[in-house]
């Protein structure tokens, strides 16, 4: 549909109309931090740890500092010198009995040690990128390498090798959540048990544009302007200003220009930023440092990797009474700002997902290891929950022998147990599963696939089903209750909405776009509640010169908080402009009527337009009594609640049981993500979701050697990343139940793909195998994986046929 035909239709919410952006990124014409060109730009190089554990006996820059070109050498004993600091875990996770966190910030520099392969040790800035990266190689560093542990499961074991002796532990956090001794009860007395040791496996999110910085410093006004790919500007320069760089903020505008995607990577504070501007306001000149391909893969914060024991047990009718998980999850060699929060808060609260659990027990302990940080990553914690919950119930079914969809029938809430308060501490707002249910097994034709799988059994071919039912935790909840957490972050958004003269209208969102497409869909929200020509209205981001303040992109946040800001300063701006109306018009608000652009008297032919009333409000004559003039609001909007997008996902394999290939044939997703605003965006992001759900359940994985700590896929020649190829047509459908949370109704969308892909894939593999014996398999699935796993499935069940065989004989 086009902006003129929505504008007829009368609404633009609902409508999907394309992506403003789209036009100049086809045309090559999009503007990224590493497109940026300066005057006299430095390029900064750094010296990174070909270790994973090693004590730093000495250290030396003079060689390279010597070389032709290099301006600047950096180091450790340079930064404390200057008095910088460091960063604070911006969202703390204290162990259940109070006691703080054992908390290593990721440093700038390596300060004696290094902690995991690509620390950083020294920084090297020069006239061009190459002599930066030539002179890198020439610093001289002695190191005396340490024994590594990379594993979280043999971080805790007794005598093994301390990231950070000073903790005299690798155990950062322990938490507890549910009842231990009324879930141990109900295991005892239920008629099933099911238990698994499950892997979820640790993926590098890796956007098409490696993070960049650029740095101009201006000694005349004393001002930093830093170019930056970033999800949330007002964040970073936050960040640099009160932990590391004491630089004041009105000195440090950022700006975030496009960014090519971000998933979560680019919203963390990396270790390198800080350094480029350090760089740059000791040289006086412009400083850039652009990631290569390894060094995203190094520095980078990486997510998931997740060692889980879990149990879930049934009653007579397939009803779960009760599940028990003991995880360990990984946090890397230091914590990243938001890492702790991603198992201790988000995974807990959605790991019984959508199914009924009177009874749950759950420890998870947050584990150093000699890796690189783990933070954010697209689902962060509602993937790792989905796959403990969706294989135990799926393994639940098998072994007893109802069909998996029936096992969820049986098990899902339903719409009027909403709110709904899960045993994980969060209460669900709205929803209807079974009808969601419905919706996904219509779309993929779940009952021609079953007489499918059958048919083709017959014949030898190995197609199998799975499921995934899940909840995903979105937006951001009131500051008050993140303050309450420790978290030094707020929940809020910030908007202005900035009537021109002429009647035209700017947005300005803290919020920034990295694919979401804010550029249309919150020029929709404006554009219905001013009831405006959506060409009219233009969005501005990215910039803190031009932004008060906002807290960025991430969490699936942006239309239900900034949403909201620009829909609450919409009708503030109504407000006004209906009283310099009235006051035009020579009669009471009550009698006007607005819409179309106009406000008109009721009952009679006498109106005034919105541009005209936009001209009286800035020519400052003739307003009403107490009115000033001009039009424009800032709203900052505090949310009163997160909100609860749900989603069911159904996969379709084709299994080889020789060579262990899988066939990913189909995959189908159903959402219920609030009201949608524009059904495009959120069908794009739904499918760029399962895309990279599809990567970590197939081929994605980063791997480390178990005894040095070498990362061993540090290029794309060894970490698959999926291809067309590999991904099949999805099928899509949407169910709407309303967020209360927020006037628009909208859920957070943009992470469902990711959270129940590698859990339906996982088990439509089972699910293909079961009858080989094959019970688990572990992420990612790859054709090896399979193979082993149906190997090992056969060695059993030729065990169980010669023990079977002896006890006849004996017998």
């Amino acid at each position: 549909m086009t902006a003129e035909q929505a504008h007829e239709q009368g609404s633009y919410i609902g409508q999907a109309l394309r992506r403003r952006e789209d036009v100049r990124f086809i045309q090559g014409k999009g503007r990224y931090v590493d497109d940026i060109v300066l005057p006299g730009v430095a390029w900064c190089a750094f010296v990174r740890s070909p270790h994973a554990h090693a004590r730093i006996r000495s250290l030396s820059t003079q060689a390279a500092a010597m070389r032709p070109g290099v301006l600047l050498t950096l180091t450790a004993e340079d930064w404390v010198k200057a008095g910088h600091g460091e960063l604070t875990v911006v969202h703390p996770m204290s162990f259940t009995d109070g006691r703080p966190m054992n908390a290593a910030p990721r440093p700038a520099f390596a300060r004696g040690k290094v902690n995991h392969v690509g620390d950083i040790v020294a920084a090297v800035v020069a006239d061009s990128r190459f002599t930066a990266e030539e002179a890198a190689e020439a610093v001289e560093v002695d190191y005396s390498p340490l024994p590594a542990v990379v594993a979280a499961r043999l971080a805790v074991k007794p005598g093994a090798p301390l990231v950070h002796e000073q903790f005299g532990t690798n155990v950062v956090f322990e938490i507890e959540r549910g009842n231990r001794h009324q879930t141990e009860a109900a295991m005892s007395s239920a008629s099933k048990v099911v238990e698994l040791d499950l892997t979820n496996n640790r993926v590098s999110a890796n956007p098409i544009e490696p993070r960049s910085y650029l740095c101009d410093y201006d000694a005349t006004s004393d001002r930093y302007t830093l170019y930056a790919t970033s999800q949330q500007p007002h964040y970073l320069r936050r960040w640099l200003s009160v932990y590391t760089l004491h630089i004041p903020e009105h000195k440090l505008r950022v700006v975030s220009p496009d960014v090519g995607g971000g998933f979560g990577a680019k919203g963390v504070f990396s270790t390198e930023v800080s350094t480029v501007v350090w760089a740059a306001q000791i040289l006086r000149r412009p400083v850039k440092w652009t990631a290569t391909r390894t060094e995203t893969f190094l520095s980078d914060a990486q997510a998931r990797d997740h060692e889980t024991t879990a149990r879930m047990g049934f009653d007579r009718h397939g009803r779960v009474v009760a599940m028990q998980i003991d995880t360990l999850a990984a946090l890397g060699a230091y914590l990243s700002n938001f890492a702790p929060s991603i198992p201790g808060n988000s995974y807990p609260q959605t790991v019984t997902g959508l199914y009924k659990t009177p009874n749950l027990h759950l420890r998870v302990r947050g584990v150093y290891t000699n890796t690189v940080p783990v933070d954010a990553y697209r689902g962060s914690g509602r993937p790792e929950a989905t796959w403990i919950n969706e294989r135990l119930i799926e393994f639940g079914a098998h072994e007893l022998g109802i069909d998996v969809v029936e096992m969820r029938q049986r098990n899902l809430i339903t719409r009027g147990e909403f709110p709904y308060s899960a045993p994980g501490g969060r209460v669900y707002d709205s929803g209807d599963p079974p009808a969601l249910l419905q919706r996904l097994l219509t779309l993929a034709d779940y009952p021609a696939l079953r007489r499918e799988q059958a048919s083709l059994r017959t014949n030898g071919v190995l197609m199998g089903i799975g499921l995934a039912a899940f909840v995903d935790k979105a937006g951001t909840g009131p500051s008050t209750n993140l303050a309450q957490r420790g978290a030094l972050h707020g929940g809020w958004e910030s908007a202005v909405v900035r009537v021109h003269s002429d009647g035209k209208v700017t947005v300005v969102a803290g919020t920034h776009s990295h694919g979401q497409g804010h550029e249309i869909t919150f020029c929709q929200i404006a554009a219905d509640r001013l009831r405006l020509p959506i060409d009219d209205i233009r969005l501005l981001e990215g910039d803190t010169d031009q932004i008060a303040f906002g807290n960025g992109t991430w969490g699936a946040r942006s239309a239900s908080v900034a949403g909201t800001a620009i829909y609450r300063a919409c009708d503030k701006v109504l407000d006004k402009a209906l009283r310099l109306a009235a006051q035009a018009l020579e009669c009471a608000e009550g009698d006007i009527d607005y819409g179309g652009g106009r406000f008109k008297v009721r009952g009679t032919d006498r109106s005034i337009g919105f541009a005209d009333v936009a001209n009286i409000a800035y020519h400052g004559v003739g307003l009403p009594p107490g009115c000033s003039p001009g039009l424009e609001v800032a709203e900052f909007y505090d949310p009163p609640d997160t909100n609860d997008p749900q989603a069911m996902h159904l996969a379709v394999v084709i299994v080889d049981p020789e060579t262990g290939f899988v066939e990913l044939r189909g995959l189908y997703a159903a959402d219920d993500c609030g009201v949608v605003i524009n059904p495009m965006i959120v069908e794009g992001q739904v499918h760029g979701g399962l895309a990279q759900g599809v990567g970590q359940a197939l081929a994605e994985h980063i791997v480390y050697d178990r005894v040095s700590g070498q990362l061993l896929t540090a290029s794309f020649l060894d970490y698959g990343v999926p291809r067309a190829v590999d991904v099949p047509a999805f099928g899509t459908t949407f169910l709407a139940s309303a967020a209360p949370s927020n006037p628009l109704g909208v859920k957070g969308a943009s992470e469902s793909g990711t959270i129940g892909a590698p859990a339906a894939i996982g088990n439509a593999v089972i699910d293909a195998l079961w009858h080989l014996g094959v019970r688990d398999i572990t992420l990612p699935i790859r054709s090896e994986t399979v193979w082993r796993a149906v190997c090992d499935a056969r060695r059993a069940r030729r065990g169980e046929e010669v023990q079977a065989s002896h006890e006849r004989q004996v017998v």
